[in-house]
């Protein structure tokens, strides 16, 4: 049996994310990482322990992606292995953290056996309705994600965006992505690579 502060992190976590994500077609991994695998794009969720959480005072976050099977093949597949069946959230396009996502300081919660577990299964039943799954919403489709990341300065820096539209074959984004490169902040060895990349994509 776990501590009292375990417990009540474990109901915490089954009495929000997974009543509400399961019933969506969400599939757990381990206690922490809630996937769902749609058309060429996926939708991740992770609980973050803080790495001095201990098992009687449990500090925890949410994180949040956007899963691009040809982003990661581009830049996550190192041993030349498939799509992995379970992604994880710091392998994704798109990554955002719940305070982020709330236009707030980055969030962190307590778990004690002095914490009201339903006040905090209500607090994360608000995230996960109030701004986790309309974000989802408005990037459910690779489409939709297009759109979002041509209208969107903030959403993707310009390498990764630049990335993401080759891969999938969209080298006119990928002209105008590129081209933004030499006004930003990288370094040579990065500029050098980004040219190799380009070159690569006949863009140069």
């Amino acid at each position: 049996m776990g501590t009292e502060t375990q417990e009540k992190f474990d109901r915490i976590i089954k009495e929000s994310f997974i009543e509400i994500l399961k019933p969506l077609g969400f599939k757990k991994k381990a206690k922490k990482n809630f996937y769902l695998p749609l058309e060429k794009i996926g939708h991740i969720i992770n609980i973050q322990k803080s790495r001095y959480s201990t098992k009687d005072d449990i500090r925890f976050t949410v994180n949040v992606g956007i899963f691009s099977p040809e982003y990661w093949l581009a830049c996550f597949n190192y041993h030349n292995k498939d799509v992995p069946v379970y992604p994880t959230e710091p392998e994704c396009l798109i990554r955002k953290r719940i305070g982020c996502m709330r236009g707030i300081d980055d969030t962190w919660y307590t778990v004690t056996t002095t914490t009201d577990a339903d006040e905090l299964v209500a607090e994360m039943k608000y995230n996960i309705l109030g701004f986790i799954l309309p974000f989802f919403e408005k990037l459910n489709t690779v489409q939709k994600l297009i759109n979002e990341l041509e209208a969107s300065e903030t959403l993707l820096h310009t390498a990764a965006k630049m990335t993401f539209f080759a891969e999938i074959k969209l080298l006119d984004k990928v002209r105008v992505e590129y081209r933004k490169i030499s006004n930003e902040n990288y370094n040579r060895h990065q500029l050098a690579r980004l040219k190799e990349y380009a070159e690569k994509h006949g863009l140069i």
